[in-house]
């Protein structure tokens, strides 16, 4: 379950984080969020696509040019 914290960032603005773990059970969190409604948007939306089984960690979803390049260059 996601649980949502405050904090104050380094010019004094409060901003939330969302703390959470991932469908592998590994903690990871997402701060940021100017207001507490849409931190708790985000925790809904990552325990909801967590129970879907369509939950795909964003890290994930970064890939480099290098490793994208040269399939390109094939299909050119």
């Amino acid at each position: 379950m996601a649980t949502v914290e405050k904090y104050q960032n380094a010019s004094g603005a409060t901003r939330y984080m969302v703390r959470y773990r991932q469908s592998n059970n590994i903690s990871t969190k997402k701060r940021g969020f100017e207001t507490k409604r849409e931190a708790e948007a985000f925790a809904a939306t990552v325990e909801t696509t967590k129970l879907q089984g369509s939950y795909v960690a964003p890290s994930l979803g970064r890939i480099t040019v290098g490793e994208l390049g040269p399939a390109w260059l094939i299909r050119q």
